[in-house]
């Protein structure tokens, strides 16, 4: 069952291993009802209709837009599951991951994003999320990793895991200094390498459904791309993408 709404402490990365033979979850009802937090319709519905599929012990899923919408949700039900974008319309989702953990005993929250950099990652981890899959990958791979919860694993795309590994190998616990500084402004300016990518072509006068194809990427990713970059220069429209590229000598 679908419903919908639209929009009108540091501490250890992942949770301990005690040891323990992984246990499957779904049996206590934890999975029963799920949210899914995603302000974009395609990947919404995408990621609604697949949660079923990955998790049979599923049987209501929740789906909304923003964060405040998320928080009216939790007021009714504690989430033993959720899937969460990380830049919504209304915010990032790192106080929304922390909330929905500390609502219910093993809440598992999955950050479901195309951002696959430390800014991201480290941040979300540190608020409480369980795994890190991204919405880029193959249904049929982001289907494998959503299984895996079931048995007490972390749900993470391989990329997210390399990261991860690195983290602790090259820091002993220290955590990279682009994660810790936050996001504060000139922070939000920095693009990512696929990011300087898109607004490129978008400067150039490709649509986003050309942009995927050069990038070999979904249209629905690409729809997210172009979000977080308006978002983080501070923009509204193609033409100040196009100055802006061409301020940073992205565009002849």
């Amino acid at each position: 069952m679908l419903t919908s709404a639209l929009p009108a402490s540091t501490g250890s990365l992942l949770p301990p291993f005690d040891g323990a033979a992984p246990a499957v979850l779904s049996s206590n009802g934890l999975f029963e009802r799920a949210l899914i937090v995603e302000d974009l319709d395609e990947p919404r519905e995408w990621l609604a209709d697949l949660l079923p599929q990955a998790l049979p012990s599923v049987r209501q899923v929740d789906a909304v837009a923003t964060l405040a919408l998320a928080r009216e949700r939790m007021r009714e039900h504690a989430y033993g599951l959720a899937l969460v974008d990380w830049g919504l319309p209304d915010g990032t989702s790192e106080g929304l991951i922390a909330e929905l953990v500390a609502a219910r005993p093993g809440a598992v929250v999955i950050v479901a994003t195309i951002h696959d950099d430390d800014m991201h990652v480290f941040p979300a981890l540190r608020a409480g999320a369980s795994g890190y899959i991204l919405k880029s990958q193959p249904q049929a791979v982001v289907m494998a990793q959503l299984r895996r919860i079931e048995l007490g694993e972390p749900a993470l795309s391989p990329s997210i895991a390399v990261r991860v590994l690195q983290h602790f190998r090259a820091a002993q616990g220290a955590l990279p200094a682009a994660a810790v500084a936050g996001a504060g402004p000139a922070e939000l300016r920095q693009l990512t390498d696929r990011e300087i990518d898109v607004l490129r072509l978008i400067a150039k006068g490709y649509k986003a459904p050309e942009v995927a194809v050069l990038l070999g990427l979904t249209a629905h990713t690409v729809s997210s791309y172009v979000r977080d970059i308006y978002r983080k220069l501070g923009i509204s429209s193609r033409a100040e993408a196009t100055l802006e590229a061409a301020r940073r000598g992205l565009v002849a």
